[in-house]
């Protein structure tokens, strides 16, 4: 297969003639979301975030005090397997911490456990955010469409803003698309985008010369043939979801979508869940990591630059449902520590101005 390796020049579309117009500015429309502002979590009482904030606050402490760069790195270092990245992305300048000063009561470094750091980490890489762009979801739905029947449940674990999901219900012609997000404001993002999205679609489909039936003949972006009932019942087959990924069951899933490049520690866990829940047949693409659970059989890899910027993997479940998990940790990578306390401490350098 011949992979697209930018995204093509596109105009705004101006008027409405066929339905092609209408699929071409509701996709457009999702584009763009890597850019998007990241506001700070809430730094409030009752947060679900406070015991992430204590420690996120106790790290960045460290980080703003060169007399405490040792000690900051002393304590990453057990930890390297499950870091994203040389520093963590929350506890830099630019991260996701309130600007505001701690609350009274949250602990020092000193005082928080090796296991709770470990935790912190696993939990602070689920927040670093990323998206395909428009061709590398053209490539990702031209890869898998040959193992797709028509209809089925398409479940997007990580969903951010949700241009995975309404590409994938534009694209190809699943009953449903859900998106799962445990981040509030990305959630309220997705839903957001979805309103204008639906909107758009109801413009240009009351602009069309020729009003689309249920049964009117319809070619989507993908190539695959449908009707009218794609574009008219848009509405009903998205949905996001605003909850931990651990927490929604996908049983039923046809296709299960994982931007997983900053899952890393998490990828034993997922595919576990995976494996109990979803059926023989059941597909599961995965980015950056792969799947090494006996659950799951390689269909296709993609290297990096192929199909998208990173690996693509895509998996098709096998066998009986499991009810316990493989017994085997088979995700952890281990960085050499040295290079990595060299380029952590010229990061630390660079942010005081050495």
């Amino acid at each position: 297969m011949n992979f697209r390796t930018e995204n093509r020049p596109v105009e705004p579309v101006q008027r409405f003639r066929r339905p092609a117009d209408v699929f071409e500015a509701l996709l457009q429309s999702i584009q763009g979301g890597e850019t998007h502002a990241r506001p700070t979590l809430d730094l409030v009482p009752g947060s679900p975030f406070l015991p992430f904030l204590e420690i996120g606050y106790a790290l960045r402490t460290c980080l703003e005090k060169p007399v405490k760069h040792d000690y900051l790195l002393e304590r990453l270092r057990p930890h390297l397997n499950v870091l994203i990245g040389t520093l963590p992305a929350c506890i830099m300048p630019m991260g996701m911490l309130p600007k505001l000063a701690p609350l009274p009561g949250f602990r020092k470094l000193e005082d928080i456990a090796d296991d709770e750091i470990r935790d912190w980490l696993i939990q602070e890489g689920g927040l670093i955010y990323g998206e395909m762009q428009r061709f590398e979801l053209e490539n990702y739905f031209d890869a898998v469409k040959p193992y797709l029947a028509p209809g089925g449940l398409m479940v997007d674990l990580g969903s951010g803003l949700g241009k995975v999901v309404m590409t994938a219900a534009l694209t190809l012609p699943f009953t449903r698309c859900i998106g799962v997000e445990l981040l509030n404001y990305r959630h309220r993002l997705a839903q957001e985008r979805l309103v204008r999205l639906l909107t758009l679609a109801r413009q240009g489909l009351e602009a069309l010369p020729e009003p689309l039936t249920l049964e009117t003949p319809l070619q989507l972006p993908s190539g695959v043939q449908a009707n009218g009932r794609h574009l008219l019942d848009l509405g009903a087959r998205i949905a996001f979801l605003e909850n931990d990924m651990f927490k929604v069951d996908v049983r039923g899933a046809s296709l299960v979508f994982l931007y997983s490049t900053c899952f890393g520690p998490l990828m034993d866990a997922i595919s576990d869940k995976l494996a109990r829940e979803l059926s023989e047949g059941a597909l599961v693409t995965t980015t950056t990591y792969p799947i090494k659970h006996p659950a799951f059989k390689l269909l296709e890899m993609h290297a990096p630059g192929t199909l998208s910027w990173t690996s693509v993997m895509i998996y098709q479940r096998v066998g009986p449902q499991m009810s316990v998990p493989a017994s085997e940790s088979r995700y952890l990578h281990q960085p050499d520590p040295d290079a990595w306390d060299a380029r952590a401490r010229a990061e630390l350098l660079a942010m005081i101005g050495g």
